[in-house]
């Protein structure tokens, strides 16, 4: 595959390319990763061939996060709501920009992410039309008021494939947010599935931060194919 890499406002970009023309687009939002590691894994997985865009959220309790929330940790700064402004940013300024370089045109664009990045990808399909796949690994559907929301905002357009994930020992957090994102994210699970959305559900063993490239990889996987 050809790399490609390059910086807009401030925002960190790699774009694998698919020699394949017309090959779906993955958009790939990460903390602080280029992507390399998801690739090698999805490359012994026997996926169908697609184009790999990976950003590195610069603000991540800013950038993905879809209203104000107080922080989990004192260490850590408040989530304040600028999810909307970077959703335009990836949709007019970073898609383009990673069409120009691909071949043909997507079959379909999907959005995925881990932790907030998932739960901003699920957010994202209730604000656009763009995205017709959602792989949402471990995300932070604890969010206050997310699911209410999203039970009241349908999606842009009927997705044809949601994936969710979760480690079996995430609800076991002290914090009072934390320890309500199993039934949240069983609860939107049940949701999509009222929709007649075709999704799934998959609990992987471990705590938040085990083998997170690997349970990014089965979700990417599992969209694909």
């Amino acid at each position: 595959m050809k790399r490609e890499d390059f910086e807009i406002e401030n925002t960190v970009v790699t774009l694998f390319c698919a020699e394949k023309a017309d090959a779906p687009l993955v958009i790939f939002n990460t903390f602080d990763s280029d992507g390399s590691q998801i690739m090698e894994l999805l490359s012994s997985m026997n996926v169908p061939a697609f184009n790999f865009l990976n950003i590195r959220v610069n603000d991540w309790n800013h950038n993905l996060s879809p209203w104000i929330c107080p922080s989990l940790y004192h260490s850590e700064p408040p989530f304040d709501g600028g999810a909307d402004d970077f959703l335009s940013l990836i949709e007019n300024t970073i898609i383009p920009k990673a069409l120009s370089s691909i071949k043909g045109t997507p079959a379909y664009m999907a959005i995925s992410g881990y932790s907030l990045a998932g739960l901003f990808g699920l957010y994202a399909i209730c604000k656009t039309d763009i995205f017709d796949r959602v792989a949402s690994m471990s995300g932070s559907l604890w969010f206050p008021d997310f699911v209410e929301f999203f039970k009241t905002n349908n999606p842009k357009r009927k997705p044809s494939k949601i994936y969710l994930s979760l480690g079996d020992k995430e609800s076991s957090a002290r914090n009072s947010y934390l320890r309500t994102v199993k039934d949240k994210t069983l609860e939107l699970y049940e949701v999509l599935k009222g929709q007649g959305i075709n999704s799934v559900f998959e609990s992987n063993p471990g705590n938040h931060f085990f083998e997170t490239d690997k349970r990014c990889a089965k979700g990417i996987a599992w969209i694909l194919k």
